[in-house]
């Protein structure tokens, strides 16, 4: 089977969210309804997967500016940090389309997610990205590329830009 040529873009008003079903209806209803509102307001920046040229969204994330408490991090993450609410970026949601289950899109999107926020952390200080998982599936998800545990609770959690750069992820272009 020939490997899909997926194009991640910003989301823009040619994206067709309709059909768009993970299995999760709050992450569905999220897309559907709110992104846009989400993008006008300056909230956070959806992009989006597609198949090639096609309009039909199969994933997607959201990132926006945020903070962590100092004392919802591990003593090995706060050492010599001011205790003060840390920069990061969310990764406030990254889902994938029932539809195309299984072909490393997920992966994909959080690579694409990584490599943003690089180049962000080059312009603005950025401790870390956190993500507040939706449920265990998840969790699982994000503790396989890395993510640790927040003190604050099961699913929060946080993966600092110095291991980010160990990544060695290529520049956005």
């Amino acid at each position: 089977m020939a490997q899909t040529a997926w194009v991640i873009e910003q989301l823009s008003s040619r994206h067709d969210r309709s059909l768009f079903h993970c299995g999760k209806p709050d992450l569905d209803e999220w897309l559907k309804l709110r992104a846009s509102q989400f993008e006008k307001k300056d909230l956070a920046r959806t992009y989006v997967a597609l198949r090639g040229s096609e309009s039909t969204v199969l994933g997607y994330y959201a990132i926006s500016n945020h903070r962590v408490m100092y004392d919802a991090l591990a003593a090995d993450q706060a050492k010599g940090l001011p205790r003060i609410g840390i920069p990061v970026v969310l990764l406030g949601r990254l889902a994938v389309d029932t539809s195309v289950r299984r072909q490393r899109l997920g992966e994909l999107l959080l690579v694409d997610a990584l490599r943003k926020v690089m180049h962000i952390a080059d312009l603005i200080g950025v401790r870390a990205v956190e993500v507040d998982a939706i449920d265990e599936e998840a969790r699982s998800f994000y503790t396989k590329y890395g993510f640790v545990q927040l003190v604050d609770g099961r699913n929060h959690l946080f993966l600092p830009m110095q291991v980010i750069r160990k990544l060695n992820l290529p520049q956005l272009s």
